[in-house]
């Protein structure tokens, strides 16, 4: 697909695409440098902006909102135009939100290196950052949701379900994240808001977006239908109902009211629903499939981050239990779970689905398939074998210390192992996305132009019955 294409503007892909690459490879370069400090911990001590607080909130909000952020919007400068049949509702729009979104992540970022952030997890960007960013996620709201709403096609596939809930639930959770806790509920009770903010900003921001793409991606690079659209349904609407209610799980054993924890529990068990459906439904959308899996890149990069999120939809009802919460609370076992989401999960899905896109909006094949399985070995490998794998381990090991009176010092030795194959897979990881960004880059510029194909298969999307 061109830029002169009726529907899709190749151009802004692009520019999202290439915005959203730096929103990556800069915030996980300084996560590389917070694993080394982990390990060597005199390294660059007197740098104030190179300490582990603010490398740590740099990286987060980077990948949050540098990353996923801009790369889902590419993807669905891609998506909308192509479910809703028509082009967004305003192109230059699109380019100014693009503007403000990164005018806010620099402004926000630079403020957090400077040690100018707010106490909340997950918006840590200063009052003045949050405006700007405010204002861009409106500014996308309004078109994606502009656009899904003034298309003629005369129904909803999930996927605009699932953008429609994460961009109007996005709006308000911000909003609320960055006044009521800092301004009108300190303490305790505005820690418990600060929960939900970080609770809905992985379930009604991240996740909502990431599924309604893969409801996309699945069914058009296999080329058939999905399985069940009530399925779809009901793994909707049980997120959207279920998921805002139990951000308490992010503080148990905290100072938060006891029977709130308690709530969280069975609050958090029923997102278990959530897999079943969801997961099933792309399960048997891939049965009689899955040899087609190991010849497609961009495919298997999607069906690994449907296993992790299966994964990570199991252990969060799991380990929300209490009794499990007395022995990985606080542990690297929870660094490893959020990993698993937001790396293993969502930018597996944003890779395989940019994998897919891209020659359609540069009208240029992929520059190197070899470079492109290099990517995924690198990631896979790196993550689970020297990240995942070893921190889950690690948070057992740590908790099991801290029941039993261990000293401080005997948890830092037995960690010192497993921090260091972390690092060791940072660098792996880190390698692996500097491929797919060159491979992306020289696709555009060098690649051999795609042949005409036909992109009738899009109607696949089309709602079927159960």
């Amino acid at each position: 697909m061109t830029d002169q294409h009726a529907v899709v503007n190749g151009r802004l892909v692009r520019a999202y695409t290439y915005v959203a690459l730096l929103g990556i490879l800069v915030p996980l370069f300084f996560a590389l440098i917070l694993a080394a400090k982990l390990v060597w911990p005199q390294l660059w001590v007197h740098t104030p902006w190179l300490q582990f607080g603010r490398l740590r909130v740099f990286h987060t909000n980077g990948v949050i909102y540098g990353w996923l952020g801009l790369s889902f919007l590419a993807i669905l400068n891609y998506i909308v135009p192509k479910l809703t049949n028509r082009p967004l509702l305003s192109e230059k729009l699109a380019w100014w939100t693009l503007g403000v979104w990164v005018i806010a992540v620099t402004v926000g970022l630079g403020a957090i290196l400077l040690g100018h952030m707010q106490a909340i997890e997950y918006a840590e960007f200063p009052w003045y950052a949050d405006i700007l960013f405010a204002v861009a996620f409106l500014m996308a709201t309004v078109n994606y949701l502009g656009t899904i709403f003034r298309s003629s096609e005369k129904h909803l596939y999930v996927t605009s379900w699932y953008l429609i809930l994460g961009f109007a639930f996005t709006v308000l959770n911000y909003v609320m994240a960055n006044t009521i806790p800092a301004y009108a509920a300190p303490g305790a009770a505005g820690a418990a808001i600060t929960g939900l903010w970080i609770h809905n900003a992985v379930g009604l921001f991240i996740t909502p977006i990431g599924v309604g793409i893969v409801y996309y991606m699945l069914p058009i690079m296999l080329k058939k239908p999905i399985y069940s659209h009530l399925l779809s349904l009901i793994g909707f609407w049980t997120l959207a109902f279920f998921y805002p209610l139990g951000g308490a799980h992010h503080y148990f054993f905290s100072p938060i009211p006891w029977w709130v924890q308690v709530l969280a529990v069975p609050l958090t068990v029923v997102l278990f629903v959530v897999v079943v459906t969801v997961v099933y439904n792309w399960i048997k959308t891939l049965e009689g499939e899955w040899h087609r899996v190991p010849k497609n890149v961009g495919l298997t990069f999607l069906v690994t981050g449907i296993i992790a999120y299966m994964v990570t939809c199991t252990q969060g009802p799991f380990q929300a239990f209490l009794s499990i919460q007395k022995v990985i609370h606080f542990t690297d076992w929870v660094v490893a779970h959020a990993h698993l989401a937001l790396l293993g999960t969502f930018t597996f899905w944003n890779i395989g689905a940019m994998f897919y896109i891209w020659p359609k909006v540069t009208g240029k094949q992929l520059y190197s398939t070899k470079l492109a399985w290099w990517t995924y070995w690198l990631l896979l490998i790196g993550f689970y074998g020297f990240y995942f794998l070893p921190l889950t381990g690690l948070g057992l090991i740590e908790g099991y210390l801290w029941l039993s009176g261990a000293p401080f010092a005997d948890v830092i030795l037995a960690a010192k192992p497993m921090w260091f194959m972390r690092f060791l897979g940072g660098l792996l990881i880190y390698t692996g996305l500097l491929l797919f960004a060159y491979n992306l880059w020289r696709s555009a510029t060098a690649g051999a132009p795609v042949p005409v194909e036909d992109e009738s298969q899009d109607t696949l999307l089309t709602p079927m019955p159960a």
